[in-house]
């Protein structure tokens, strides 16, 4: 279903590198934040042409919000993802890696803890350990129904969605940190594949540096006049 691609990245100074599969579509968390918010209100025009320019000005400034408040949080990478599954439906959700300091002690007994801090209950909730390609990682499964606050996409009214999350925390072998990698959908109906997809891409967590580093080439536009002045 999944065919991996040289699209890697390395999370600033960290011992950390990561594959992605194809259909991924990375955000630039660190680059220019104005470049960014004229791409986000391009694509928001195109997927929502109805939708009036406060609508989505407002949408383009609450995501930054957000992306602001996961930044604080350790985050390294944010990407968007569009696969067909091989019934032909059409997975699309987000996936993010974070980094954070974790507690002192042996790497392997992480996973465990984290696991054992994790309060039971929840909608399906799931959870076990498993063994990745770069360690033990603990994984968190869950569906719950979210609220989605009207002021986000600018209009008055208040909305809710139910997504389908999975959670993948693994420790760095040799520095007092771990590496949450955490994937959503509201693609209910593919879940099984949405688990095979997620598990793709904690398996392409790596704490050594590739033996044949990846180049990606960058193509330059010109840029349009921005809405944001």
């Amino acid at each position: 279903m999944m065919q991996e691609t040289v699209t890697s990245g390395s999370a600033g100074l960290l011992p950390m590198w990561y594959t992605l599969p194809e259909g991924f579509h990375p955000i630039d968390v660190s680059g220019d934040y104005a470049a960014r918010m004229d791409a986000n209100y391009d694509a928001l025009a195109q997927i929502c042409p109805s939708a009036t320019q406060r609508q989505l000005i407002t949408s383009v400034f609450s995501f930054e919000a957000a992306l602001s408040k996961l930044a604080e949080d350790g985050l390294v990478h944010l990407s968007s993802f569009t696969l067909c599954t091989d019934d032909d439906l059409l997975l699309t959700g987000t996936c993010q890696i974070s980094v954070a300091d974790r507690p002192p002690g042996d790497p392997n007994l992480f996973a465990r803890s984290v696991l054992d801090a994790h309060p039971d209950g929840g909608t399906s909730l799931q959870k076990g350990v498993i063994e990745l390609p770069a360690g033990i990682a603990a994984v968190v499964v869950s569906d719950a129904v979210v609220p989605v606050p009207g002021a986000f996409f600018g209009v008055p009214t208040d909305g809710a969605a139910e997504v389908l999350s999975v959670s993948f925390q693994m420790a760095f072998p040799r520095t007092p940190q771990a590496v949450a990698v955490i994937l959503s959908t509201e693609e209910l109906g593919a879940q099984e594949e949405f688990l095979e997809l997620a598990t793709v891409v904690a398996g392409g967590i790596s704490f050594s540096a590739p033996q044949h580093p990846s180049t990606l080439a960058v193509e330059n536009t010109a840029a349009a006049a921005s809405p944001f002045g």
